[in-house]
C-alpha cells in the first residue's frame, strides 16, 4: 500500500501528529506506524509500552534476511489497536538500528498496510534510506514563527528539483497559512491547534475516548486523515483494488 513520511527542520510535534494520523485513519484501510527518528523514539513511553519488542529487534532478525512482513512481528499495539514499530530512546542505538533495519524499512510499501513514518527531525547525515524523499506523501510539521520558518526554508533550498512536500503548521504563531504557503511555495493541508494535554493523552488513549473526540486537536487531526486518505485514493501512485479493511495487529500477523 502506501507510505507517508512526517519530519520537521525543528521540533514541532512530529511524533505526535504521525501516531495520531495513524490512529485516526480511516476504518476500512490497515495502518502501521513506524517510529524511525534517528534521534531516538518517545512513542513506547508515552503509550506505556514495552521497551521490545520493535526497531532494534527487527534490525537484529532482520540479518538473517526476510521479507518487510517481518516488520508486524516487531510491533506492539496502541491503545486503538494499531501496530507500531518503536524506535529505543537513544541516539546512537536508534540510528544503529535504523540503518541495520534499512532493506527492510525501504520496502515498507510492499505491506498490506498504510505505512505512517515518523522521520522526527529531518538529518541528511543519518544512516539508512531516504524514507521521507521516497514516500508516496511527505508532510513537513512546523510551527508558523519567524524561526521555525527561516529553517524550513534553508531545508527547502537543499531539495530544489525534488518534489515538494505538503506541510502541516501547528500552535499558535504570526503567520496565517496562506502566508506561509506563498512564501515557501508548499501547500498548507492542516494547521492543527495548540493542544498539548490532548497531544500527551493521544498514543496512549484512543481518539474516539469522550473526553478526547470532541476536542479542537482530535477533530483538526480527524479531518486531515481524511484529507490525506482522500489524496492517495486519488494518485495515480496507489493502484485500484489494493485497500485493505483496517485490522489489528493479531490480525496482520495471521
Amino acid at each position: 500500500m502506501s507510505v507517508i513520511a512526517f519530519g520537521s527542520v525543528r521540533s514541532a510535534g512530529v511524533t505526535t501528529t504521525a501516531t495520531s494520523l495513524a490512529m485516526l485513519w480511516p476504518a476500512d484501510r490497515a495502518r502501521l506506524l513506524v517510529e524511525a527518528d534517528p534521534a531516538g523514539g518517545t512513542v513506547a513511553a508515552a503509550a506505556g509500552l514495552a521497551a521490545g519488542p520493535g526497531l532494534v529487534s527487527l534490525a537484529a532478525a532482520g540479518r538473517h534476511g526476510a521479507g518487510p512482513e517481518l516488520v508486524f512481528e516487531h510491533c506492539q499495539e496502541l491503545a486503538d489497536g494499531t501496530p507500531a514499530l518503536c524506535a529505543p530512546p537513544g541516539l546512537e542505538l536508534a540510528r544503529s538500528a535504523l540503518a541495520m533495519a534499512s532493506g527492510l524499512l525501504a520496502r515498507l510499501g510492499e505491506l498490506g498496510a498504510d505505512a505512517f513514518v515518523d522521520c522526527g527531525r529531518l538529518d541528511r547525515t543519518s544512516a539508512g534510506p531516504d524514507l521521507f524523499g521516497s514516500a508516496e506523501l511527505s508532510v513537513l510539521v512546523a510551527r508558523p514563527r519567524l524561526a521555525d520558518l527561516n529553517c524550513l526554508a534553508a531545508f527547502l533550498e537543499g531539495r530544489l528539483g525534488q518534489p515538494q512536500p505538503l506541510l502541516v503548521l501547528v500552535g499558535p504563531g504570526a503567520y496565517p497559512p496562506v502566508e506561509v504557503s506563498g512564501a515557501l511555495g508548499l501547500q498548507v493541508v492542516s494547521h492543527l491547534p495548540w493542544g498539548p494535554d490532548e497531544a500527551e493523552a493521544l498514543p496512549g488513549t484512543p481518539p474516539g475516548a469522550r473526553h478526547l473526540k470532541r476536542t479542537p486537536l482530535v477533530r483538526a487531526l480527524r479531518s486531515l486523515a481524511d484529507d490525506l486518505a482522500g489524496r492517495l485514493a486519488t494518485s495515480a501512485s496507489l493502484s485500484p483494488g489494493t485497500s485493505a479493511p483496517g485490522m489489528s495487529l493479531a490480525e496482520v500477523k495471521a
